[in-house]
């Protein structure tokens, strides 16, 4: 590649990475730490890491080892701690920390379309298209895991497909290590087992096997350590905390599969459509099934153009697994997939241009007013696609952020008020419960929602859970229960915070202080 070129295509990518690196210098504090709850939970495990506590939940009451999520994000997370010891004032460079993955993820995204014999304008199109993308740079100002995990997923897939391509033993080991490193980040990393299969597939069997050898260590390391090290309790909070499969088994029936891959079909095709367009408020379902779809078949025509199946049959299985487990697949559990869905979005738009294409050269009245029809919906949907995107990244975002900011002040007088007049050994209940952890150095919990309640929309039956809060809080040890206006914003929502607040006014509960967002009471014997 010529050098001016190759400048060009540099600047190009900082220009890209620009409003990212914009959002992550001037909400370096991130107030929306704990927003997700899995953000501070991986916070905390590293804190306990860096202090030589080892790998385990600190801010919950029996401190149990963290064998839910697995160690490679939260030791890298660990760093900033060994940096900074000190909390807020570290959390600037858990940022740092969080944003400097994400050129990596945007470099892949270049890769994996190159790869894909995309013309370099659309090479720079798309990936300008990912990098500007407000899923992509929220997760970039997040201590969430998305970000390294797809980075190592794709990377491990990219090198599959060379070593298939060449032939070359080398790299299937590479993206072997590679994908026993994406394991030991998330443990969906498991759909990649698929890559043997393909190779199999593919009659390249030494390249099965030093890739299954290469990831294997690590997946099968992590597995029996989970198993040596894993809680034998078998109530709520420890199984939710520490247990992925455990809690599943216990807190969701069988019988209750059909329905949640009945409704995760529509949750998965949501997500996707949120993904590629930020923030589509559509209330006709149909359109965001629509969106969804098109860009899977997108993703099976390119799979067949290409004759890279890699990345596909991973995704199929990665799928298959969304749909089975026991949560709403939004946009952030499909975001590794972001790459080639984009890329099979643009695939299916491609051939209904070349149809309209071909329709308007027939020269027929008819078929040209429909083509051009369909092509003044294609521009508008390319226009609303842009116009979500910048409104996204400069308008919403930072409203997002500054109304977490707002609600983390609101909360400060209560944090500062359990923080002077708790008992140092005292437990709290607290829907965020590692944040108050870490800002008022008491152990907390939380009341984890059985997956059963939020797919039956079982109101009444997560009322009548609630309701068992005193003797929840007697069984965890809880001394005092922290009540914020924003409590059960993951799952339950308003009826959640006013079943609590149904529960907390009885004669288990003393009132002690109230503040203007929050309120604090004791947990009476």
């Amino acid at each position: 590649m010529p050098i001016p070129r190759k400048l060009l295509l540099a600047l190009l990518f900082i220009a890209a990475l620009a409003p990212s690196a914009w959002l992550a210098w001037n909400w370096r504090a991130m107030p929306q730490l704990g927003y997700y709850h899995d953000d501070s939970i991986y916070w905390v495990t590293a804190k306990s890491m860096a202090g030589g506590g080892g790998y385990r939940i600190a801010s919950l009451p029996q401190q149990p080892l963290q064998t839910k999520y697995p160690p490679l994000y939260p030791a890298f997370l660990s760093l900033a701690w060994r940096i900074n010891p000190n909390f807020p004032e570290n959390i600037p460079v858990a940022a740092l920390l969080a944003w400097l993955l994400f050129p990596p993820f945007v470099w892949l995204v270049w890769r994996f379309l190159h790869a894909q014999r995309f013309s370099p304008w659309e090479c720079v199109l798309l990936t300008t298209l990912a990098a500007l993308n407000p899923v992509a740079v929220l997760l970039s100002i997040s201590l969430m895991s998305e970000l390294l995990f797809t980075c190592l997923f794709v990377a491990a897939l990219l090198l599959a497909e060379r070593a298939s391509r060449e032939n070359a033993i080398g790299l299937a080991a590479a993206a072997g290590c590679l994908g026993g490193l994406a394991y030991l980040t998330r443990s969906a990393a498991i759909s990649l087992f698929a890559v043997p299969l393909v190779f199999l597939f593919q009659r390249r069997l030494r390249q099965a096997l030093i890739f299954a050898a290469c990831m294997l260590p690590a997946a099968l390391g992590w597995q029996i350590w989970t198993a040596l090290n894993v809680s034998s309790a078998r109530d709520l909070v420890t199984l939710y905390y520490t247990n992925y499969l455990g809690f599943q088994l216990s807190y969701m029936p069988l019988s209750d599969v059909p329905l949640v891959v009945w409704n995760n079909i529509e949750s998965l095709l949501a997500g996707i459509t949120k993904l590629l367009i930020f923030d589509v408020q559509f209330e006709i379902v149909h359109v965001q099934r629509l969106v969804g779809v098109i860009a899977l078949a997108g993703v099976v025509r390119l799979a067949r153009q290409s004759r890279r199946f890699h990345y596909p049959a991973v995704a199929g299985v990665y799928v298959v697994m969304l749909l089975v487990w026991h949560y709403p697949p939004d946009q952030r559990f499909v975001f590794p997939l972001y790459p080639i869905l984009l890329a099979g979005l643009w695939t299916e738009l491609k051939n209904v241009v070349l149809v309209l294409r071909r329709a308007w050269q027939e020269q027929q009245v008819a078929e040209r007013a429909v083509a051009a029809l369909a092509g003044a919906v294609l521009a508008a949907f390319a226009l609303f696609v842009g116009f979500n995107t910048i409104h996204g990244d400069f308008f919403l975002l930072p409203e997002l952020l500054a109304g977490y900011r707002a609600d983390l002040q609101a909360r400060q007088p209560a944090y500062a008020w359990i923080a002077e007049n708790t008992p140092p050994d005292a437990n709290v209940f607290a829907y965020d419960d590692p944040i108050l952890f870490l800002y008022v150095h008491r152990k907390s919990c939380n009341f984890p929602v059985p997956p059963a309640l939020i797919y039956h929309h079982d109101d009444a039956g997560a009322a009548r859970l609630l309701h068992t809060l005193p003797e929840f809080a007697h069984q965890q040890g809880l001394s005092y229960v922290l009540v914020t206006g924003g409590d059960f914003h993951r799952d339950l929502h308003e009826t959640g915070a006013k079943s609590l607040g149904d529960a907390i006014h009885t004669a288990a509960f003393e009132p002690l202080v109230r503040f203007p967002a929050a309120a604090i009471y004791r947990v009476l014997p």
